[in-house]
């Protein structure tokens, strides 16, 4: 009984507009952990979501009224949540019933007006033209497909019945579960939307990415789900820690500057660095594609404290986690670390599947606030320059939730142009950072970067996803350190480009100070932005504007000779020192 008390009193807390649906269970006073605050979480969610057609049966079949000692008018809960979240379970639940002792006395109440609440709620599915009570709930703008993760770090070792040893909670062991008990189809390939009673492991990570109809709930109560064998991510949330961990292809058509680095360079450095953790899928993710140490920081001790909870379920044994800010860490600390992954906090803009959807007003949406914009760019820069500063760190993966160029592309592009106008120094050798070749970064994935402020190439190698991709609106760049002296010369070309975009736009040097960007002049540019169609405005006061302008109108012919790049010179003082020591031979 505890478990509907504890989802009752949520609901009653998000009645009184005081928090998130995430949130709801701490803010309530409910202390729960592990399995069963999944749990509460679980039925609260789905208590929501079909909240519209509880509330409407128990006016049909007014349960409170006929029951009052079972529920009283003053309670806490109060009798009408306690009502809905029961009332959800016998009508709405996989098993169909009210799990709590039948001596009980809300459930015999309810149980007494079982047949007939059933009854009126064929009604309203046959009112409503739906094929099933499944369609009568709340979906979100993206709820074409449930995404399921298999998580092998939860594969134990048995012994069967030979007495050999072998491996329990396997990925076929999954399958069979879900086709013998559960009773689904597995479809040899991709089908949108999923055909009802059917699922198919995704077509860009098949390795562990399962795919379901929207409704699908077997999870709910199964021990697949309380012991971490499967994890609940959308597939876009999947994709930085896939593209971190690939092995860098070999491309025959790729020269031998801006090749990939070698396998072996994993191996001398093998340790990955999370630098923004919470909530842990991501990590999770890293942790079963690996087995090499990663270190995990999070800065908010409560969300350290979500962070270790997952890391726990999911049995990431191989994880470090730090309640510590990233960006203050000594980057000598960790020599042993050649990757990044980075996923700062964004506008969220891209999260068209979250929970909001089933509270009215529990948040509002700031994502085209464009000085908010301004600012999480600048942290996200100040982040990635951080990240930079590893000594023999060679691939950083940035993500973003977001579709706004600002805190995507522009981001990207201000990284690139930042690494070639401060090239990192390393055991004498100077470094630039390019975007990995998109043969290692999702090759098959069709969506890619919109081509301004980055080049159509660059743009080619980055990802984004949209909910016509069946996934959150989302966005990943994967940058590889290569020496300064063998940057491409097409790369110099576009930087060069970039670089003189980016004195018009705005200040790199303040954003590395304190990550502060100044006012756009023209609110809500990324709306247009997101489209392709958007122009944008330099982002800084009139004065500076009219300057700028001005300076535009100057004959071309009377600016000075543009200088050589930081790459340029590296390679004339290169050839200077080996035809000195072609002439002393």
């Amino acid at each position: 009984m505890n478990l509907y008390k504890s989802a009752a009193s949520a609901l009653d807390h998000l009645d009184a507009h005081q928090g998130s649906v995430k949130g709801s269970l701490a803010a309530a006073g409910i202390k729960a952990s592990g399995g069963e605050a999944r749990r509460i979480l679980a039925l609260l969610i789905e208590t929501l979501k079909y909240r519209d057609v509880l509330k409407q049966l128990l006016t049909t079949v007014p349960v409170q009224k006929l029951e009052k000692e079972a529920f009283p008018r003053k309670s806490r809960p109060s009798s009408s949540s306690l009502l809905q979240v029961m009332v959800h379970d016998l009508l709405f639940s996989p098993k169909g019933k009210i799990e709590c002792s039948d001596k009980v006395d809300a459930k015999a109440a309810i149980l007494k007006h079982g047949t007939r609440l059933k009854a009126e709620l064929v009604r309203i599915q046959i009112k409503a033209g739906k094929s099933s009570i499944r369609e009568l709930g709340k979906e979100g703008l993206s709820s074409s497909v449930r995404y399921i993760r298999f998580n092998p770090r939860r594969i134990e070792k048995s012994v069967n019945e030979d007495g050999e040893e072998v491996d329990k909670w396997t990925l076929d062991d999954l399958h069979n579960y879900l086709q013998g008990e559960v009773g689904l189809n597995l479809l040899p390939e991709a089908r949108y939307p999923v055909p009802k009673n059917s699922y198919f492991m995704d077509p860009h990570l098949p390795d562990y990415l399962l795919v379901f109809e929207s409704g699908s709930n077997w999870w709910l109560g199964s021990q697949w789900y309380e012991r971490g064998s499967v994890i609940l991510q959308d597939k876009a949330s999947c994709m930085p820690a896939a593209v971190i961990m690939a092995e860098p292809a070999s491309s025959s058509s790729s020269s031998k500057k801006s090749q990939s680095p070698p396998k072996s360079q994993w191996e001398e450095y093998p340790d990955c660095i999370d630098g923004t953790s919470a909530p842990g899928n991501k990590t999770s993710l890293m942790s079963a594609l690996s087995t090499s140490n990663i270190y995990a920081f999070e800065k908010s001790p409560q969300r350290f404290k979500t962070l270790e909870r997952m890391l726990k379920i999911a049995g990431c044994d191989n994880v470090q986690a730090q309640n510590e800010d990233f960006t203050s860490v000594d980057p000598n600390d960790y020599p042993t670390v050649g990757r990044i992954l980075l996923d700062p906090s964004c506008s969220g803009s891209g999260i068209v599947n979250r929970l909001d959807y089933l509270v009215d007003g529990e948040e509002e949406n700031e994502a085209g606030d464009q000085e908010r914009l301004d600012k999480l760019a600048g942290f996200q820069v100040q982040m990635l320059q951080h990240a930079l500063k590893f000594p023999n760190v060679t691939r950083i993966v940035y993500s973003t939730c977001s579709i706004h160029k600002t805190e995507d592309e522009s981001v990207v592009s201000r990284i690139l142009a930042y690494s070639r106008e401060h090239p990192s120094s390393f055991n004498g050798e100077r470094y630039a950072w390019v975007l990995e070749e998109r043969s290692n970064v999702l090759p098959k994935w069709e969506r890619r970067g919109l081509p301004d402020p980055l080049s159509a190439k660059d743009a080619d190698k980055v990802i984004r996803c949209a909910p016509e991709d069946h996934t959150n609106g989302f966005f990943v760049a994967c940058f590889k350190r290569i020496p300064l002296a063998e940057l491409p010369t097409e790369v110099e070309a576009d930087t060069v480009k970039a670089e003189e975009s980016s004195s018009k736009a705005e200040k790199p040097s303040a954003e590395a100070g304190g990550g502060k960007t100044k006012k756009a002049q023209v609110k809500g540019e990324d709306k247009a932005e997101g489209n392709g169609r958007g122009k944008k405005r330099p982002a800084e006061d009139v004065e500076e504007a009219e300057e700028q302008e001005e300076e535009t109108r100057t004959d071309e012919s009377a600016k000075p000779k543009k200088q050589k790049t930081a790459a340029q010179l590296e390679r004339a003082k290169r050839k200077k020192k080996a035809q000195k020591a072609k002439a002393g031979r």
